[in-house]
């Protein structure tokens, strides 16, 4: 499990070293403070040897161009002198630099000390360049596109490394049917049983489901079992959230905004199910929210239960765009939340 992260010039963050991670991490604070910014550089270091990475976590904003200036919004300040630097430790040390190709007239390679050796470059080309370390071995991935085709993309990963760690991001927007795609697998192991019960949040009438197709149908007690996506943006977020957990076990799930399509008051047993789903499968969870209903309701769930499962960080950024973290153990939660101190 991730120990502690260290970030340099990704997007807004010039820098930040957060440390004391748990296996249920809350990170809470104002909007654009750099939440989703970190969620996204635990994605990058978790997959290192996916040059594609970079693009994605756009993707995951819905942004779809990638342009080089593009490319460009994911560097601190626009500027590409400097590569994204982020390291992690997670049993292992990580350490992963991003960097911008771009190659603006043909050349001829005669260096043999360059990786990219290539006998030639068509103009047009560009990329971005991945150079990692796991515990101090060197390797390196590349992602190379051409503008002249629209599109196209040509990614190279290293031959003598195979990532190990599974990672999942649910951000707010996510597709439910892609999501629930590893709902096969549990209904196989018999342990639909923890979706079921999660699912009654909602709705405290459902009995058992079936997965059909693409279709989730739900048995509530009617004639005939209904699809979950009848009963609501909760139902699909829960279904999904549990999935996720199973999915990612002796990995990492990384979930933007939790308390979205939730009633605040289903907040405190949804926490209560996903630790105790997250302890189960060992899943280690970061999570962010800016919703003081979902603050509480992690706090009602864990306090006296699960205390050495949780850490929660508020985060700030200062006006030099530094990332501080302050961590909160849940008594100090607890206290901070009966004083109405501000966490929003």
């Amino acid at each position: 499990m991730f120990k502690s992260i260290e970030i340099e010039r990704f997007r807004s963050i010039r820098y930040a070293f957060i440390e004391g991670f748990s296996q249920i991490n809350l990170f809470f604070g104002k909007n654009n403070c750099g939440k989703s910014s970190l969620l996204e550089s635990l994605f990058l270091i978790s997959g290192p040897s996916n040059p594609s990475l970079p693009v994605n976590v756009n993707l995951i904003r819905g942004y779809w161009k990638s342009s080089l200036n593009d490319l460009r919004l994911d560097f601190y300040n626009l500027d590409t002198t400097a590569p994204i630097h982020i390291k992690a430790v997670d049993g292992e040390t990580r350490d992963l630099e991003i960097g911008i190709f771009e190659q603006r007239q043909n050349s001829v390679s005669l260096d043999g000390r360059d990786v990219n050796l290539l006998s030639n470059i068509e103009e047009g080309k560009y990329g971005l360049d991945l150079n990692f370390t796991i515990n101090n071995e060197p390797f390196a991935s590349h992602l190379r596109i051409d503008a002249s085709k629209p599109g196209t993309t040509v990614g190279t990963t290293p031959k003598k490394y195979k990532e190990s760690l599974q990672c999942a991001y649910l951000n707010p927007k996510f597709d439910f049917n892609t999501s629930i795609k590893g709902l096969e697998k549990i209904l196989q192991n018999k342990d639909e049983h923890f979706i079921i019960e999660g699912l009654r949040i909602i709705e405290p009438h459902v009995k058992d489901f079936v997965f059909t197709g693409n279709d989730m149908l739900v048995d509530i007690g009617l004639p005939k079992r209904i699809p979950v996506n009848l009963m609501g943006d909760g139902a699909r977020k829960i279904v999904a959230l549990l999935t996720a957990v199973y999915n990612c076990k002796d990995g990492v799930l990384l979930v933007d905004e939790i308390s979205n399509g939730f009633h605040h008051s289903v907040m405190r047993n949804l926490w209560e199910i996903l630790v105790k789903a997250a302890i189960q499968n060992n899943t280690q969870m970061f999570v962010t929210t800016h919703d003081i209903d979902s603050i509480k309701g992690l706090r009602d769930a864990a306090v006296g239960k699960f205390d050495d499962y949780i850490a929660a960080f508020k985060l700030l950024r200062t006006k030099e765009d530094e990332l501080k973290a302050y961590h909160y153990s849940l008594e100090s939660l607890d206290y901070s939340i009966n004083q109405d101190i501000e966490i929003r």
